[in-house]
């Protein structure tokens, strides 16, 4: 099943996908919204060298976000979605709510970080994932 998916992947969809995805992190981790907060949170200050490992942290950044859009793509099409927007978004929701927002909730526990910076960290891959299952879904 694996090498039919591989061969028929749709590597378009997926690639905007992951834009989506990058995007979407780009425009939620701003200042204004929630960078600010989330710096103080986790003690982030933008200094030369900080400066320095931005295009490797955005490209690492990319290519994990592609990772899960691909296995968004996987499990639609293991589970013959019906390409609706709907089993785009239970795909989106449940990616990222088991493989992304549980594990971290887990380590936010035993670290102590306060519950509102779990939800901006979370909620970033529930609504990333969720649009990008979304895509993927229904872009035929």
């Amino acid at each position: 099943m694996l090498q039919n998916f591989l061969s028929h992947a749709p590597w378009l969809q997926i690639a905007v996908a992951t834009i989506a995805y990058f995007a979407i992190g780009a425009i939620w981790y701003m200042p204004a919204v929630f960078g600010k907060y989330w710096g103080e949170q986790h003690n982030v200050q933008m200094t030369e060298e900080s400066k320095k490992r931005m295009p490797m942290l955005f490209g690492s950044t990319f290519v994990l976000s592609f990772i899960l859009c691909f296995g968004t793509a996987l499990l639609l099409y293991i589970s013959q979605s019906p390409g609706t927007c709907m089993a785009g978004i239970k795909a989106g929701l449940f990616v990222s709510g088991i493989f992304c927002s549980m594990p971290m909730a887990i380590n936010y526990l035993y670290v102590g970080k306060p519950f509102k910076l779990l939800l901006i960290d979370a909620g970033y891959h529930v609504v990333g994932v969720t649009l990008s299952g979304i895509i993927l879904s229904v872009w035929h």
